[in-house]
């Protein structure tokens, strides 16, 4: 077992070495993060056994979308006019959130024994929050499952959201808030998402909700008043009740006109007529007449 042991970190070991004598590249900061409209540097220092001209290249990816950054010694044309190369860094002198991506840079040195090597550096661009589209009834029924909503998209990294709630913060674990009288409610900070599940004649009030990132903020949307309404029973009885009355009165009116022959006028009518048409024996009178006659 022992023999394994040193064998393996013998094999390691002569790697380790073997790669040593190749071209081997670092970074001073592997995750960049600048607020927008700021410079970024991003850093790619690499080191070579024997070749004195290694060829160097940058890459951006995004996605499935690999594009030039650095190409054959000098920068693409998107990148001429703002950004430039320090040593083999590269500096852009004011990122946007276009350029958060995945920047890949690539050594090849052919005179190495290892001859090729690539580290990547992810730029992260930080944008504040926009002003939130809130989404807020302004009544809803007592006892019914009602939802707020509250989103924007302007921000990097994403918004986390918070509700208020006649300016009190609703909690996202609603039954550790003792001063509000309605628990039944859920918020996801993520998705900016208030439910009332069920809502209570309680929870009318004015609301209102932000969006903050570690960019900026907080933003917040204007309030709206939401107004919540018990179910009115006896309305619903009275409403009932007229609705039978209605119907009643409607079907005695049909009884009745029937009883009076209103509705079957039409129908009368047609017999007559049947009865008009078979009444009338003229071809077997001519017939007796005529032999009468001989």
């Amino acid at each position: 077992m022992m023999r394994a042991e040193v064998f393996l970190y013998s094999f390691s070991l002569l790697e380790l070495i073997y790669q040593s004598h190749g071209v081997t590249i670092t970074s001073t900061v592997r995750n960049v993060e600048v607020k927008e409209f700021e410079p970024a540097m991003l850093s790619c220092i690499y080191h070579v056994e024997r070749d004195a001209n290694p060829r160097v290249e940058w890459k951006k990816i995004k996605g499935a979308d690999v594009r030039f950054v650095y190409f054959d010694g000098s920068l693409t044309a998107a990148y001429a006019d703002r950004a430039e190369m320090r040593g083999s860094n590269i500096r852009l002198h004011e990122v946007t959130r276009a350029d958060m991506a995945t920047y890949r840079c690539e050594v090849v040195a052919k005179e190495d024994r290892v001859v090729f090597a690539e580290i990547d550096v992810k730029l992260s661009v930080l944008v504040p929050p926009a002003i939130p589209t809130c989404k807020i009834p302004s009544s809803a029924m007592s006892g019914s499952r009602v939802v707020l909503t509250c989103k924007e998209s302007e921000g990097s990294p994403p918004s986390d959201y918070t509700w208020y709630k006649d300016n009190k913060v609703l909690l996202e674990r609603p039954t550790k808030d003792s001063t509000f009288t309605n628990t039944s409610y859920t918020v996801n900070q993520k998705t900016g998402v208030l439910t009332f599940n069920p809502v209570r004649k309680t929870n009318s009030g004015a609301y209102y909700c932000e969006a903050k990132n570690k960019a900026g903020g907080p933003k917040k949307c204007s309030v709206q008043f939401m107004q919540i309404n018990d179910l009115d029973v006896g309305a619903v009885v009275i409403t009932v009740v007229i609705i039978a009355l209605v119907l009643s009165l409607c079907g005695l009116g049909m009884y009745y006109a029937h009883r009076k022959g209103y509705l079957g006028n039409s129908r009368s009518s047609k017999g007559k007529d049947t009865e008009h048409k078979t009444v009338s024996p003229v071809n077997e009178d001519f017939k007796h007449t005529k032999s009468f006659v001989i």
